[in-house]
């Protein structure tokens, strides 16, 4: 596998990614079943309450930086030293503005204690960023892999011996910024000996800030599109109602998660590709969404159908009535998992504030479904909104992606994929009275083996994906 391929950064990513998550969900089901609906629910709330001050605080400046050096790599000194003081001042105004927002809200004191020490994590992240920033835009994703999994291997083992000394939210976000303080340290480590960095005025800092405007819009949609649900969940409903809610969303973090780590090799690839080769960024869009339809279709079906399983033997009988929240949420994985390369490919293009417009459009239809339906269904109706959203979305991103790219797309062979759906659903309800993890097994083995019979190995997109991916 040659270093620097689409293939090698994908399986650095990914595999980084399948054992962060493997550690984070171990970990994620005693921090659940240890705090239960409740304090869970204060937890989630301000994780929530606190991300969209975080987006503020990068305000999209990595983003807007990996493009920028992708491009001319010979401004990278530059680039990263205005970055550098532009993320310090946004994290430090960030982290004023949501203090001051939390006392006015009228929070109780553990809640502003919990926001005090998410606001230090906030700053430490900040400075971290520059060093990612540069390991991204130079491809060696390979290490940003080993800083992922560092940090999640730290973050679990200091999180199970917060539990065992009975500590709470304010133990565990205690920890986040104790491990934000480490990482920070081997994450310059890992960028190894660089030229010293010129002298950045704050004049440019503030021109960083401005270019980066559309980039920043964008990220601060992301930030309220995915967190709104759970902050109005807490004043609409109660703290147990935002427990449930987060329990099942932890599903569907990791389709995010997933997403981010298949999309991200493409980006810096992208951006050294628009303007030079058109056809190329068509290429890698029309030859990668069978591809996630192919990974995605298992996990939305065989989730659904487990939902009611997964939640009850994972999480324990408290959170029983979180398995149905869980079977509405999974269906908006697939449009998670197809958005995220044609999004990279809008960003590399330039198409930003467009994409910032689509996500603000989907927060305020977000906030609106929440208002009706969040009284009325609680959890549920959060859960059907956010659903409703993430299908609205990705109508509105193939539309930009067909008008800036000419994509075609080809439904030839997608009769593969709903065959061995089909049976890996027959299997599961055959097997529904089975142990979990053997229902698991045997869907999952289902899936794969139909897909064989059927011929993938010989058909047209595994060709399609094996020569996108040694580029």
């Amino acid at each position: 596998m040659r270093k620097g391929t689409l293939l090698f950064n994908l399986t650095a990513l990914v595999s980084a990614q399948a054992l962060i998550k493997l550690v984070n969900f171990a970990v994620s089901i005693a921090v659940v079943r240890y705090l239960g609906a409740q304090e869970l629910g204060r937890y989630a709330y301000v994780l929530a309450f606190v991300y969209p001050f975080g987006i503020v605080a990068d305000f999209g400046l990595a983003t807007f930086a990996i493009r920028e050096i992708s491009r001319e790599p010979g401004r990278g000194p530059e680039v990263v030293a205005g970055l550098r003081r532009a993320v310090l001042l946004l994290s430090g105004l960030g982290s004023v503005a949501m203090m001051s927002v939390a006392i006015m809200a009228g929070h109780d004191m553990t809640t502003m204690l919990c926001m005090g020490l998410a606001a230090l994590s906030m700053l430490l992240s900040a400075a971290t960023t520059p060093f990612i920033v540069v390991l991204t835009a130079r491809e060696d994703l390979h290490l940003v892999s080993v800083h992922r999994v560092a940090a999640s291997i730290l973050v679990a083992m200091a999180t199970v011996i917060v539990l065992l000394q009975e500590g709470a939210s304010l133990g565990l976000l205690a920890v986040s910024v104790a491990v934000n303080g480490l990482m920070l340290v081997f994450a310059r480590y890992l960028t190894g000996s660089a030229p010293s960095p010129p002298v950045v005025l704050s004049t440019r800092a503030r021109t960083m800030i401005r270019q980066a405007l559309p980039f920043g819009l964008l990220m601060l949609g992301y930030a309220l599109y995915y967190r709104v649900d759970m902050i109005m969940l807490h004043w609409l409903r109660e703290a147990r109602d935002v427990g449930l809610y987060a329990a099942a969303y932890r599903f569907l973090d990791a389709v995010i998660l997933l997403s981010a780590s298949i999309g991200g090799p493409f980006y810096p690839r992208l951006s050294g590709m628009v303007g030079r080769d058109q056809q190329g960024i068509r290429d890698l869009l029309e030859g990668t969404w069978k591809p996630l339809l192919a990974l995605g279709l298992p996990v939305m079906l065989g989730t659904f159908f487990l939902a009611d399983s997964l939640t009850q033997v994972l999480f324990g009988e408290e959170f029983v009535e979180a398995g149905v929240v869980l079977k509405v949420l999974i269906l908006g994985s697939l449009p998670l998992l197809w958005i995220n390369i044609p999004n990279q490919a809008l960003q590399a293009a330039d198409v930003v504030l467009p994409l910032a417009r689509m996500y603000g459009l989907s927060v305020l239809v977000n906030v609106l479904l929440n208002i009706v339906l969040i009284p009325r269904w609680g959890p549920v109706g959060a859960a059907v909104a956010t659903v409703a959203c993430e299908w609205l979305n990705l109508v509105l991103v193939v539309r930009m992606v067909r008008r800036e790219f000419g994509l075609s797309l080809s439904y030839e062979g997608l009769w593969r994929y709903l065959v061995a759906a089909a049976v890996m659903v027959v299997v599961l309800w055959a097997s529904r009275d089975l142990a979990l993890a053997l229902e698991v097994f045997l869907g999952a083995l289902a899936y794969v083996a139909s897909l064989l019979l059927v011929g993938y190995l010989r058909s047209a997109d595994l060709l399609t994906v094996k020569r996108l991916l040694t580029q």
